[in-house]
This record gives C-alpha cells, sequence and structure tokens, in this order.
C-alpha cells in the first residue's frame, strides 16, 4: 500500500478515533484549566508542572491500591494545593506570573523526578498501570434516530470509539460543558472575564481581584492535574515522563491560540489529539524511523511557533506587573 494510501487508511480504523478521544480528555482538562485561569488574568506556565505531578500522583496511588476515581481525586488534590500556592503568590503577594509559573514548573517536575527515581530505582521497565475500562454506550450508536445521522466517511468509526470511552473522558466532555455555561451565563462568569479584561472595574464594584483570581487560579489548577492524572490512567499500561511530552504547555498554547474562547479550545484540543494520534497510527503503519525520533518535538514545536505569534496579544492580557 502506497504512504498516501496507508495515511488515508488511518482515518477508517476505529483504534485510530479511540485514541484520539482519549487523548482529547487531559489536554481537554489542562485546557479547561488553563483557560479558565486566562479568563481571570492568571497566566499559568506552571502548567507542565501541575500537569507532571498529577500524571504522577495518580500513578503513586494506584500503585499503593487505591481505586482509579480515588486516584484522580487525590491526583488533583494536588493540583489544588498548586493552585493555592501560585494564586497567593501571583496575586496578594503580586510576584510575577512568568517568574512563579516557570518556578512551580521545575519545582513540581523535579520533585516527581527524584521521587521517582527512588521509588522505581531498581525496575527494569517503566512501572505498569491498570488503566481505566472503557464503557460501551454502542447502543445509543444503534437507536432508531441514529440512523438520521448521514452516513458519510469516518463518521460511524467515530461514533463507535465515542461510544466505547473511557469515563473520565464522558466527565471532561460534561466539564467543558459546564464551564461554558459559568463563563458565558452566570454573574461569576461576568466577573471572571471582567477581572481579566478590566480588572480596575471590579474594584470600583468594590469585590476582590485578588480573590477572584486566587479561586481561578485553585479551580483551574485542579483541572490541570486531573488531566495530568487522565493522561496516566487512560492512555498507556505504563508510565513514563516521556508519555508527558510538554502536554501542559501544549494545552496552554492552544489556549491562547483560542483566544480564552471556551468553544474555541475545545474545538483546538480535539484538533490537536486527531493530529497526535494520527501521526501515531502512521508511525506504526509505514514504520518511518525519522518521524519516529522526531514525533515526541512536535508539541514544543507548535507550542514555540503559536507562543511567538501571539505574545503581543499575551503581553497586553497578561503584563509583567500585577494589578
Amino acid at each position: 500500500m502506497s504512504g498516501l494510501g496507508a495515511a488515508l487508511q488511518v482515518l477508517a480504523d476505529t483504534s485510530f478515533w479511540m485514541a484520539a478521544i482519549a487523548l482529547t480528555a487531559p489536554l481537554l482538562y489542562a485546557a479547561m484549566g488553563a483557560m479558565l485561569c486566562g479568563q481571570a488574568g492568571v497566566l499559568t506556565l506552571g502548567i507542565e508542572g501541575i500537569v507532571t505531578s498529577g500524571a504522577f500522583v495518580a500513578l503513586l496511588s494506584t500503585r499503593a491500591g487505591t481505586a482509579h476515581w480515588t486516584a484522580l481525586v487525590i491526583a488533583a488534590s494536588t493540583g489544588t494545593l498548586l493552585g493555592l500556592a501560585s494564586g497567593i503568590l501571583t496575586s496578594p503577594l503580586r510576584l510575577p506570573q512568568r517568574t512563579t509559573g516557570l518556578a512551580i514548573t521545575l519545582l513540581a517536575a523535579g520533585t516527581c523526578q527524584l521521587v521517582y527515581g527512588i521509588v522505581f530505582a531498581t525496575a527494569a521497565t517503566p512501572p505498569s498501570i491498570v488503566p481505566f475500562s472503557s464503557i460501551d454506550l454502542s447502543w445509543i450508536w444503534r437507536l432508531p434516530y441514529m440512523s438520521a445521522i448521514p452516513d458519510l466517511p469516518y463518521v460511524s468509526e467515530f461514533g463507535r470509539a465515542l461510544f466505547h470511552a473511557t469515563s473520565p473522558v464522558y466527565l471532561a466532555l460534561i466539564t467543558a460543558l459546564a464551564i461554558g455555561l459559568v463563563i458565558k451565563h452566570t454573574p461569576l462568569g461576568l466577573a471572571l472575564r471582567a477581572c481579566g479584561e478590566n480588572p480596575a472595574a471590579i474594584k470600583a464594584q468594590g469585590r476582590s481581584v485578588h480573590r477572584l483570581r486566587v479561586g481561578a487560579s485553585i479551580v483551574g489548577s485542579t483541572l490541570m492535574a486531573m488531566g495530568g492524572g487522565t493522561l496516566a490512567l487512560t492512555s498507556a499500561d505504563a508510565f513514563s515522563f516521556s508519555l508527558l511530552s510538554g502536554r501542559g504547555f501544549a494545552a496552554l498554547m492552544l489556549t491562547m491560540l483560542a483566544g480564552w474562547r471556551i468553544g474555541r479550545t475545545f474545538l483546538a484540543v480535539l484538533a490537536f489529539a486527531m493530529v497526535d494520534a494520527y501521526q501515531l497510527h502512521l508511525q506504526h503503519r509505514l514504520g518511518d524511523p525519522l518521524a519516529l525520533t522526531l514525533s515526541p518535538l512536535l508539541p514544543y514545536a507548535i507550542a514555540l511557533v503559536v507562543l511567538v505569534a501571539t505574545s503581543r496579544s499575551t503581553m497586553r492580557r497578561f503584563p509583567l506587573s500585577a494589578d
């Protein structure tokens, strides 16, 4: 089969769509957390460390015998603590957001690497993980009214994959919908948007910008760590730090690319996950050693390009000095 034929055949493979959907969930959690913080005027450069911490804590928890959902809650709690520390340092204490975020990434990721080396020093292979089991909702795809969906190429493969995902995937979709409703249709969402766009208006109303930003940092970081835990417990049966591959920064990059908009962020995450799953499947089918070597650089390369392209608008939204 030619290279082009193999490339097109990937799109007709249900396993490709299952991988794309599975990769969407952790990115979506992290991106929703970054988007929530960004709406409040908080630039979360600590996202990579928070995602790494969530993934590693989820690994340790499951290896200690806790249930998967308990491990995710523990991982999310790690993000809560890091978000509280970040929020206090950058808002009430007025430390630069960029410096604090990078410090959190270096501290959290470095600590995880250190503990990993101590706990698994004698392990000859990466520690194994029993991932979440998928939920079979394929009966939805067979309902009579589903027949009204046009029989387009790849739609049935996508449908089978969507209705055979894990529970964290469905929770990620529900969480994104809930955050979108809060941001768009509640007074709290209006206050968060004003906090990011015009903090002086919040102060004029007698409300605390610091409280809103610390709260956004806590909730956003909790979601980021949830994304890391989901990545560790759904995307592979063994853990390694290469599994993360800069996905925290990729999630932040996607929110910047989407202009901190909920709908655009969701579409950007889905597109990124599809490209990621596509290149992984294409490597397997074509066996291209060069692509296999260079693929881990893809998230960083895309992130660099987008960060440079959006640097001017980012500087306007997140000035170096605190308000």
